[in-house]
């Protein structure tokens, strides 16, 4: 299952599955978070790095804010949803 990434002005307006919200940065990281992509409403969210590397808990991220690419996978909720964010899509493994 893959589902388009699309990002949202503000949270409030995240609706869809894979919508995403970009925070503000706050020193060199930010956090994405989204609604679940498989469409359960669920909340999720990772860190990331303004500096694009993976460190301290970090995704690595390629800083594109339409289109996200970031590694490693990412997993919800011990199995519920687990795949990857790549080229503004969500893949499932």
């Amino acid at each position: 299952m893959n589902v388009k990434a699309q990002n949202c002005s503000d949270f409030d307006s995240c609706k869809d599955p894979g919508n995403f919200y970009l925070t503000p940065s706050q020193d060199g990281a930010r956090r994405l978070s989204f609604l679940c992509p498989c469409g359960c409403g669920t909340l999720a969210g990772i860190r990331v790095r303004d500096d694009g590397t993976q460190v301290d808990g970090a995704w690595a991220w390629d800083r594109n804010e339409v289109a996200p690419t970031c590694t490693p996978s990412i997993l919800i909720n011990q199995g519920h949803w687990h795949g990857y964010l790549t080229n503004g899509e969500f893949v499932s493994c």
